[in-house]
């Protein structure tokens, strides 16, 4: 079933209010007004006989009279003082007030009064013969009820006005007249209660809008927060229960953007974490395939000379001498692959103490040249490095290797006849050495790659090229370790190897 919206059940709330109290109030006055009506008009006649019994000793006829006829005028209750023997004494229908003045601007006809006169004896002889004695006796008055023949009805009051019960006054009006303000005063509820309604029901939809629309503001703003949307607000300014709602709305929207928005970025740290150990599970795993194929076959190799030597294969003494170097060449070949995974090892870890001095540069690039002039002369490469009269303050050795790493890459890959060409400037960031060699370069795509561990840009090159793989991976951790950086880039003609310093520490600063 589907259920109202809020405005209208709070439209239909005080329209209904509205309703069953008008409602009640016709109800309450078809079935209770003329009983309290005629409660009413009884005590006005009470009222009107202790009036007249009060002040009937004190005042003199005339002024009875005049009494009399003022309250009869303002109450609209018709008064007769009556004697035990029958005589009227007072009676307003028996006192010349209806006949003209000296003007004769207003005269009844002598029909008429004789008339009036006449229905009023016959009114108070009916009211006389309905008399207990023993009530007035007993109470001092006595309530009547009294019909004439003519179909007209009377609410009497007969009291006694002295204690012998001489005289007596007659108060009563006609049922006529209260069934006439009975029916008028309930067409009036009838006009004024339809009138309220429809006041009841404009003010009813006036209040229900007014109230609900922040109400609906604040679905539309919940709406919203439920598909992320945190942008919209909801307009407060009081001190009310929906402000204080609105408020705490607000509050909850600007947390949970917050929330979502630290989660969002757990989230992503997160989703990097995962990649990033991923990626690392990956090198793990990659490494530890490079290191066994790059241990298998020198180990092969000693394995099969050795075994060779042990059965007497080589009797010759040059061939034993072959099968010697064979075996130290590969051994060595694989103490320099552990050497360096020490060595990356201590660096990445930063277990690896430093100790800056004083490096002349041009005299670290001769003697790096020196190390590896057999190389070049087999190649017959040209190595340059007049430009490198630069000192830098930083730790030798590990400086020198950076340098043996990349003129050993230089070597490796310059076609035979080419030149390599080691520079170094310095400048507000620091020293950078520079290693050039003349070649294809790399594809851009690659550079990033060279980095790490064991990563070749040719997979499928043999052995006979040289290297571990690991050089490179070597000298960015060394640049780290240095607090420096190091690249690759392509250049006309080559590829250029660089390898960034810091400036020397200033004084007071204690040096890595």
């Amino acid at each position: 079933m589907k259920r109202r919206s809020i405005r209208f059940q709070l439209f239909a709330a005080i329209s209904a209010v509205a309703v069953v109290f008008i409602g009640l109030l016709v109800l309450l006055n078809l079935f209770f007004y003329e009983d309290y009506y005629m409660m009413t008009r009884r005590n006005e006649l009470r009222e009107a006989y202790q009036t007249v019994h009060t002040n009937f000793r004190k005042e003199s006829t005339d002024d009875i009279a005049a009494m009399l006829d003022s309250y009869e005028s303002r109450s609209a209750i018709r008064l007769a003082i009556v004697s035990s023997d029958g005589t009227v004494l007072y009676s307003s229908f028996f006192s010349d007030n209806g006949t003209s003045d000296q003007s004769g601007l207003f005269q009844l006809p002598d029909f008429d009064l004789l008339e009036q006169q006449r229905r009023g004896y016959v009114v108070l002889q009916a009211i006389g013969q309905s008399v207990s004695a023993q009530t007035i006796a007993r109470h001092g008055y006595q309530f009547l009820n009294v019909s004439l023949r003519e179909g007209d009805q009377y609410l009497c009051l007969v009291g006694a006005l002295d204690n012998q019960s001489q005289n007596f006054l007659f108060a009563y009006m006609p049922y006529a007249f209260i069934e006439q303000n009975s029916s008028l005063n309930l067409v009036f509820l009838l006009i004024a209660g339809g009138g309220a309604l429809l006041l009841c029901l404009l003010f009813a939809f006036f209040i229900s809008r007014q109230f609900t629309r922040p109400l609906v503001d604040m679905a539309g703003v919940a709406d919203r927060m439920s598909e992320l949307d945190f942008s919209s607000k909801c307009q407060t300014g009081g001190s009310d229960e929906i402000d204080r709602l609105g408020q705490s709305l607000n509050q909850l929207s600007a947390y949970l953007e917050q929330t979502i928005g630290e989660l969002q970025q757990s989230n992503d740290q997160l989703a990097q974490e995962i990649e990033e150990k991923e990626r690392i599970d990956s090198m793990r795993r990659e490494f530890i395939v490079n290191v066994s194929h790059e241990l298998k076959t020198p180990i092969a190799l000693i394995q099969g000379y050795a075994e060779g030597l042990t059965a007497g294969v080589a009797d010759d003494p040059e061939d034993r001498k072959y099968y010697c170097d064979t075996i130290a060449d590969e051994a060595g070949h694989m103490n320099r692959l552990v050497m360096q995974l020490l060595s990356l090892s201590k660096l990445e870890l930063g277990a690896e103490q430093t100790y800056p001095d004083d490096i002349d540069l041009h005299a670290l690039c001769a003697e790096a040249v020196h190390k590896t002039a057999v190389l070049c002369e087999a190649k017959e490469l040209t190595v340059q490095y007049e430009n490198t009269h630069v000192s830098v303050r930083t730790d030798g050795d590990l400086l020198q290797q950076v340098l043996m790493n990349y003129l050993s890459n230089a070597i490796r890959y310059t076609e035979p006849g080419g030149r390599i060409e080691i520079s170094a400037v310095q400048n507000a960031d620091g020293t950078r050495l520079t290693v050039f060699n003349q070649g294809d370069g790399l594809p851009e795509e690659e550079l990033p790659k060279i980095w790490e561990k064991f990563y070749r840009t040719d997979r499928a090159r043999t052995r006979e090229a040289g290297g571990t793989g690991i050089g490179l991976s070597l000298v960015r951790a060394i640049a780290d370790t240095l607090h420096g950086s190091c690249g690759a880039e392509n250049v006309p003609d080559g590829i250029a190897f660089w390898f960034q310093l810091p400036s020397a520490p200033t004084d007071g600063e204690t040096p890595t």
